[in-house]
């Protein structure tokens, strides 16, 4: 079960309970902790935006891959580029006002 911190933030730690995986989860902690500074400050983001449900999504979908694909797979093969994004919104949206 993930504890929440008083910010709302949820802490890996206390998922990482067994102590074989112990070093392992410490090594995870860091590399998402550095990814999420990196998303934040290189991006010029709020850092609450690692908060949000839309990055939980995000997160909990490349997990999803990852743990189904492995490492063998180029993390740029998965994401999509940023003008598929802009006209799948567009059309999302599209779709919304006619409703």
């Amino acid at each position: 079960m993930w504890n929440m911190t008083p910010s709302r933030q949820q802490i890996i730690s206390s998922h990482c309970q067994q102590p074989s995986s112990s070093k392992e989860c410490a090594l995870f902690q860091k590399r998402i902790t550095d990814a999420c500074i990196e998303y934040d400050a290189g991006e010029i983001r709020p850092f609450e935006s690692v908060a949000g449900t839309g990055f939980m999504n995000l997160a909990k979908q490349l997990i999803s891959a990852g743990a189904t694909l492995g490492t063998s797979i180029m993390v740029s093969q998965l994401l999509p580029h940023p003008s598929m994004l802009s006209i799948k919104i567009s059309f999302q949206l599209k779709m919304h006002l006619q409703y």
